[in-house]
């Protein structure tokens, strides 16, 4: 729960600044947008990114297209791509990492992993499988090292 607020907290904050940047107006109400969708899987980002766009181009529908307008959308989805690459690389490990009490370079790995071997729906399963996994361990295979080394932390 905590860790689903911070992510939303700092998607909205990176967005709303850099959107202020730009000078896009109503820069918060995107920022707070694209802070929310963003918790859904996959497709969040974009709704977040489209609305971005649609908000910059209706907020400053008189400028001319091929000098001003075009510049603007760019800028807006290099912040939208720069923020999903902080939240993949940085935030989302740190957070799921907090949650299963795992380390998260670990977490990291077991989802480029399971994203590799099974794609899309290994990447949304490996973590609660490798969190059922560690219970189940612990429980029933604690007398080996390497299984009180890998549940330690649990």
């Amino acid at each position: 729960m905590y860790g689903v607020l911070l992510q939303v907290t700092v998607v909205t904050i990176f967005v709303s600044i850099g959107m202020i940047i730009l000078g896009v107006e109503n820069a918060l109400l995107i920022g707070l947008l694209a802070g929310f969708v963003n918790i859904i899987p996959y497709v969040g980002p974009f709704i977040g990114l489209g609305f971005g766009l649609f908000v910059g181009v209706t907020t400053n529908i008189g400028i001319e297209f091929y000098n001003e307008m075009l510049p603007l959308l760019l800028k807006i989805t290099i912040v939208f791509f720069s923020m999903q690459t902080i939240d993949n690389m940085f935030l989302q490990p740190l957070i799921f990492s907090n949650s299963v009490r795992a380390h998260p370079l670990e977490i990291f790995l077991l989802i480029l992993v399971a994203g590799t071997l099974a794609g899309i729906l290994g990447m949304i399963l490996a973590i609660p499988v490798y969190t059922i996994f560690r219970v189940v361990a612990k429980e029933f295979l604690s007398e080996f090292k390497i299984v009180q080394y890998i549940t330690k932390n649990i």
